[in-house]
């Protein structure tokens, strides 16, 4: 069973997280995320945060409710899929964000800013609608 306040502070970790993204979604041009490293470096750290509250949230109700013994944020998101806690399009969605996370994680000096900014303006409804169906999922529980 969960533990609601792993829960609770996961999500408002994620709230935290989204709405910085969404600031700096208002207040960053494409041209300044190019330009200016630590813009760069605060957006990459912001969406880092945000997908991994994601994700140890995923693990923490797939491991407490339906058995998940792996270490994998993808199938823990997977696993709140299969389970109906999260929709298709969340859950292929926030997979792929794992994925993104681990390039702005891993790719040193890599990384692809216009992807990045693609996502600032596109990609922010997912950590939304992720928290909106786990929570609901929980009070179902109750």
């Amino acid at each position: 069973m969960v533990d609601e306040r792993v829960v609770a502070t996961q999500l408002k970790r994620i709230e935290q997280y989204h709405g910085e993204l969404r600031e700096k979604q208002r207040s960053l041009s494409r041209t300044d995320l190019a330009e200016e490293t630590t813009e760069q470096r605060a957006v990459e750290r912001m969406f880092e945060n945000a997908i991994q509250a994601c994700a140890d949230l995923a693990k923490h109700v797939a491991s407490a409710d339906f058995d998940y013994d792996g270490d994998t944020s993808k199938e823990a998101i997977r696993v709140l899929g299969r389970e109906g806690i999260l929709d298709e399009e969340t859950t292929d969605t926030l997979v792929a964000a794992v994925g993104f996370r681990n390039v702005l994680a891993h790719e040193y000096g890599d990384v692809d800013y216009d992807l990045v900014y693609e996502n600032l303006q596109t990609g922010l409804d997912v950590y939304d609608a992720f928290s909106r169906q786990v929570a609901q999922w929980v009070r179902e529980q109750e």
